[in-house]
């Protein structure tokens, strides 16, 4: 909840607080001369790690300050006793309820945050606030104060000298890239053994987490959802194949959304397997098996086997798009629901792999490779042109699948095309003002 004075705002799931002049388009209202009809959304929305997460999202002309550092047009995190103020208006105080005083583990639980250290790094204010960890890499709540804004550290540790060009090719792909689609690098420092990549800070999670939170929908978006969600991710494929870059991990997981609104605007992320010239064939297998095509999957126990990476990022997206519209993998037909591919997935999340995941794997890879997609009727039978373009994206044989360019010139997205471009616009223009 957000106080101020004796007052208290309660945020709820997936509905923002809106704050500002205008008293009927806000749920609150503040007075001041240099408060905007509509001055920030405030938002509650559930995390990648089954928390919650606090954003405030500034749509004013004189921004907002945070713990007094200006922030202007963009989307922040708020920690539990941050204050962000309104310009010569009121002051609020974020408070995170907690419900168990269980040690927090990263910025996303609903637990209590770490000390509050930092440190600088370059220009940066880099906290101690995790965002989330990987393998290789942590990434961490940051201030940029020269831009006004906030952004995510991503340090990766450097163990051995070989490893840095894998790293760099990763820093050198992002640096050149500029889509509304894509999650954008600002800058990097190297430090000896770390590697800090500073990176557009999204607020709203990932594209599993929000699908995952339908429950009223069975973990699906609703077909519009769906379609716009998927126009985007096309826009960023095409820009990316246009350069001839293959992402070669595309899942929901690696789409992050700008904010926790509806329909929100989508940013493709984590480029560490992206690889150029990808029109070429690379006998290097890596990314999600889930979501690799089937002469992806052969290519693993097959060494003399490769495959190439832009028919790969259309097998993914046609399963992506599945995934969305009926919460299951395409390929997914266990009718026990402890064994399904989203249980093994949300199990897997940050633990080692079970021998349970391994086997449920070991099914995925055979029906990807051997099997037909799996369409229930009840579901599929009204989404007949969803339905065409999935089974477009998803043929075995990589020539005759689907490119990025064909599947925006599907009858599904040809559609409504009109009004997913003034949605898409309208959406990037509220983001970048």
């Amino acid at each position: 909840m957000l106080l101020y004075g004796g007052l208290a705002i309660i945020l709820s799931l997936n509905k923002p607080a809106i704050i500002g002049r205008n008293p009927d388009l806000c749920s609150y209202m503040v007075a001041g001369n240099q408060v905007s009809g509509i001055h920030c959304k405030i938002y509650a929305a559930r995390s990648p790690t089954g928390g919650i997460v606090v954003s405030c999202q500034d749509l004013s002309r004189n921004g907002i300050l945070l713990n007094g550092q200006p922030i202007r047009k963009t989307a922040v995190i708020l920690l539990d006793g941050d204050v962000f103020e309104l310009p010569d208006s009121q002051a609020f105080t974020c408070v995170h309820l907690r419900k168990q005083p269980r040690e927090k583990q990263t910025i996303f639980d609903a637990t209590p945050p770490p000390d509050r250290a930092q440190k600088t790094v370059g220009r940066y204010i880099v906290t101690s606030q995790c965002l989330g960890t990987g393998s290789f890499a942590t990434v961490h709540l940051a201030m940029d104060p020269s831009k006004h804004r906030q952004v995510a550290c991503k340090s990766i540790k450097i163990k051995r000298h070989t490893e840095i060009p894998q790293v760099m090719k990763e820093v050198r792909i992002l640096m050149t890239l500029r889509h509304p689609n894509i999650n954008q690098i600002y800058d990097m420092e190297d430090q000896k053994q770390f590697i800090h990549i500073f990176l557009q800070l999204c607020t709203g999670g990932d594209l599993f987490s929000y699908i995952t939170s339908h429950t009223a929908s069975h973990g699906s978006l609703c077909e519009a959802e769906a379609k716009y969600t998927m126009f985007q991710l096309l826009q960023g494929l095409q820009y990316l194949h246009s350069k001839m870059i293959s992402h070669r991990d595309l899942k929901p997981e690696n789409i992050l959304l700008y904010t926790p609104e509806p329909y929100p605007r989508i940013l493709i992320a984590d480029f560490g397997l992206a690889r150029p010239n990808a029109y070429q064939e690379t006998f290097n297998v890596c990314g999600t098996v889930s979501y690799l095509p089937p002469e992806g999957v052969m290519a693993l126990d097959n060494k003399h086997l490769g495959y190439v990476g832009m028919p790969a990022d259309c097998w993914s997206a046609g399963v992506i798009l599945y995934v969305m519209l009926c919460g299951a993998h395409p390929f997914d037909n266990e009718p026990d629901p402890t064994q399904s591919w989203v249980s093994h997935i949300q199990e897997s999340k940050g633990t080692q792999y079970s021998q349970k995941y391994c086997q449920i794997e070991d099914k995925l890879k055979e029906r990807i490779v051997d099997g037909s997609v799996m369409f229930s009727r009840q579901l599929w039978d009204n989404l007949y042109e969803a339905k065409s373009l999935v089974r477009k994206l998803l043929v075995h044989d990589p020539q005759h699948r689907a490119t990025v360019y064909s599947a925006l010139a599907s009858s599904w997205i040809v559609s409504e095309l009109a009004e997913l471009e003034e949605l898409y616009q309208s959406r990037v223009a509220d983001s970048d003002r």
